[in-house]
């Protein structure tokens, strides 16, 4: 990967499967904060999901790469499925600092993963190593922890703001930041496309089409759990 990239965006999650909401997220925020690359990151075992059972990593991984063909700043990074365990945010942000410690990383999250960012492992460790960029939407209303106020120096400070996008300096020595920042809202979501595929319903205007014949190609999301590539 081009070693000459200073800003760039670390997009996480599933992908079971890839949808539009997941690439117009990407492609907003990279806008927004003039990042130079967004690196979508394919979970292989998510510490949350642990009840859910994904797809097999090189189907997910296909359709994320059919989802990112025509997208030049868009790309996929598989460090989290190469290890085939469970994926902790901390021990991937480590990774890529070692791997590429002249970048400056901006995680991107969304509000709900945001407000339980305290149940995840070393999770206060993580503002030291990037900044964290929050997408929210207007019906959203940011409940944090007090535990999660407490680690952010955030006790008194008003997460709602008029202005887009509220800026939160942390750990003022080293300069990482939080930001949060309204995006426009998309009422997508993979388990609703893999239930809507399961139901019989259309789904072709929720994700790329390349997608869309992948899915139907390998008849994926037709039972559950998924099939098992062998």
């Amino acid at each position: 990967m081009n070693n000459t990239l200073k800003r760039v965006g670390l997009l996480g999650g599933t992908f079971d499967p890839v949808h539009n909401g997941h690439l117009g997220l990407a492609a907003e925020t990279m806008q927004r904060f003039d990042l130079q690359k967004v690196l979508f990151i394919p979970v292989s075992q998510s510490p949350h999901k642990t009840h859910y059972q994904p797809t097999a990593s090189k189907h997910r991984v296909a359709m994320l790469e059919l989802a990112l063909e025509q997208q030049t700043a868009l790309s996929i990074e598989l460090l989290e499925v190469e290890r085939e365990c469970v994926s902790y945010t901390i021990e991937t942000l480590s990774r890529l600092k070692e791997k590429y410690p002249d970048w400056e990383l901006f995680l991107i999250l969304g509000a709900d993963a945001f407000m339980v960012m305290d149940t995840w492992k070393s999770y206060a460790d993580i503002f030291k190593l990037c900044h964290v960029l929050v997408g929210t939407r207007p019906d959203i209303k940011l409940e944090l922890s007090a535990k999660l106020r407490q680690t952010l120096g955030l006790e008194k400070t008003p997460l709602e703001k008029n202005n887009d996008p509220l800026l939160i300096t942390l750990n003022p020595e080293i300069g990482k930041t939080l930001r949060l920042y309204q995006i426009p809202p998309q009422d997508i979501s993979s388990s609703e496309i893999r239930h809507r595929i399961q139901a019989g319903k259309e789904i072709k205007n929720l994700l790329p089409p390349a997608v869309d014949h992948y899915i139907i190609e390998n008849q994926l999301y037709r039972t559950e759990p998924p099939p098992i590539l062998v």
